[in-house]
């Protein structure tokens, strides 16, 4: 069996084979250049002032136990401390309102005005049977001091209500 290429194949595979040869020889003789030659080290020297040309001692480890124990970036780094406590406030004396008059839970239902009587029917939300007062009379510890057309004014202790016949609009 004969081996056919063709010729400008073959020639092609001659010039990359003399090409590849005469690459190597240059290798070869730059490499031996190399080895006959000694270098001469160049001595690098910073121009650094004199705070960083001197530089601190470092600490032993054993100074660095508190930053080793716990991690640098994690919160839980340092204990919490919590911010110490407010002075207590001091209370200003507030001056006592009088109670609010406590709805005794009665109603007006009627008011009668003459010459000679002036009178309220009074009745509780919770009876519906009431009575009629005249002024000064009481009713559930209330005393009725004034009847006028509309209204009946009641004082116990201190502290009044008033009772309107008709809602206020």
């Amino acid at each position: 069996m004969r081996l056919r290429i063709a010729p400008l194949t073959a020639a092609s595979l001659l010039l990359l084979a003399c090409l590849n040869t005469w690459l190597l020889a240059a290798l070869l003789a730059d490499h031996a250049l190399e080895e006959q030659m000694p270098l001469a080290k160049p001595e690098w020297v910073p121009n650094l002032p004199a705070s960083e040309a001197n530089p601190p001692k470092p600490s032993p480890i054993g100074a660095y136990s508190q930053t080793l124990a716990r991690p640098v970036f994690f919160k839980s780094r340092a204990p919490y401390v919590p911010p110490p406590p407010a002075p207590p406030a001091v209370p200003k004396p507030v001056a006592v309102p009088p109670p609010a008059p406590v709805d005794p839970g009665l109603v007006l239902g009627g008011v009668i005005i003459t010459d000679r009587a002036r009178k309220a029917y009074l009745f509780s939300k919770a009876e519906q049977r009431g009575n009629w007062l005249s002024e000064g009379d009481t009713i559930m510890g209330w005393k009725l001091e004034a009847i006028d057309a509309m209204s009946a004014r009641l004082r116990q202790a201190g502290r009044t209500i008033e009772l309107q016949l008709y809602p206020k609009r």
